[in-house]
């Protein structure tokens, strides 16, 4: 009986561990397909530019001593790149791939590298850069127009709880 089970065991195993490297090699391909690294590297990007047009934003032309100045410059530019190097493709890559691999069957990722690979899946994969920079700039926009009324609900805020703490004011 034991004999019987090594030897299922010898079988079995290697083939999982076969299917579980193919769908690894199947989710890389479609991972490659669909352009993710160079879609995560725009989103990067439009974060970039949606952090500093809201920072100049509310600064809005306020004089602020040089010291203050250099200091958001410095923040922001600090920020920015520990943001962009923790969200790297090298760094983010293996999570992709886990959540592919956790989320389809390879049945799926066959049939999804199957539309990725037709002219309807390349012209999506193409086009997705393009159409993922539109969505980024018209989201860039509402949170623009959402500023006033963050910056009023914010002054609110301040001034209701200026003159003492949240216990005074119950």
């Amino acid at each position: 009986m034991k004999t019987v089970l090594c030897l299922l065991a010898l079988v079995v195993f290697p083939v999982l561990r076969a299917d579980e490297t193919t769908k690894g090699a199947k989710i890389e391909e479609l991972l490659t397909l669909m352009n993710v690294n160079q879609a995560q590297t725009q989103i990067m990007d439009s974060m970039k530019d949606m952090v500093e047009g809201m920072i100049r934003q509310q600064l809005g032309g306020k004089e602020m001593p040089p010291d203050a100045v250099n200091a958001a410059a410095e923040t922001q530019k600090r920020i920015l790149a520990m943001v962009s190097e923790r969200l790297s493709w090298e760094k983010l890559k293996p999570t992709y791939k886990q959540v592919y691999g956790d989320t389809f069957t390879e049945e799926e990722v066959t049939g999804i590298l199957a539309f990725y690979r037709s002219p309807a899946g390349r012209a999506m994969s193409q086009k997705m850069p393009s159409l993922v920079q539109k969505t980024m700039a018209l989201t860039q926009q509402q949170v623009g127009d959402l500023m006033p009324e963050i910056e009023r609900i914010t002054n609110e805020v301040k001034e209701k709880y200026k003159t003492g703490s949240p216990k005074d004011q119950k």
